[in-house]
């Protein structure tokens, strides 16, 4: 991934926010859409990223997928710390940041209901959004910035 100096602002600048949630999509973000989706899996990094951002405090992972929770966490590589990732329609992320009483968004793969707030981080996949990215291991490198910089907060 070519160095997005303004992506890697926006993820300093969000790494401080009193409470995060990070919403990623799992087809396309976490795992690429090659293939037979039954054989998808997310990739180990992303995953090890995931893991360390719900070991901290103030911040809430979700797995953005129609697929059952079940399914999603036999394709992931995810500890279970603080009681684990949530697993979220695209359409429920909304709730999920009112629930959590988020202050900023990550959304990486999708646009969290609505207008995204100011201090969101919205990143496509190969897709048009304020921020973009190419594919999947560019999610990885951007979910290990992310968790390195909020685990320095």
């Amino acid at each position: 991934m070519a160095a997005d100096d303004a992506l890697w602002s926006a993820l300093g600048r969000v790494a401080e926010t009193p409470t995060l949630l990070v919403a990623c999509v799992f087809d396309g973000a976490l795992a690429a859409e090659d293939g037979d989706p039954a054989e998808a899996r997310a990739e180990q990094q992303s995953s090890e990223a995931l893991n360390v951002l719900m070991a901290l405090g103030d911040t809430t992972v979700a797995v953005v997928s129609h697929r059952p929770a079940d399914e999603v966490a036999e394709l992931m590589f995810l500890s279970g710390a603080k009681g684990g990732a949530r697993v979220v329609a695209p359409e429920d992320v909304a709730a999920l940041r009112d629930e959590v009483g988020a202050t900023a968004v990550v959304a990486v793969g999708l646009v969290p209901g609505g207008e995204p707030g100011p201090g969101d981080v919205v990143i496509g996949v190969a897709a048009e959004a304020p921020y973009e990215v190419e594919d999947v291991d560019d999610v990885c490198l951007v979910l290990e910035e992310l968790a390195g910089l909020r685990r320095g907060y």
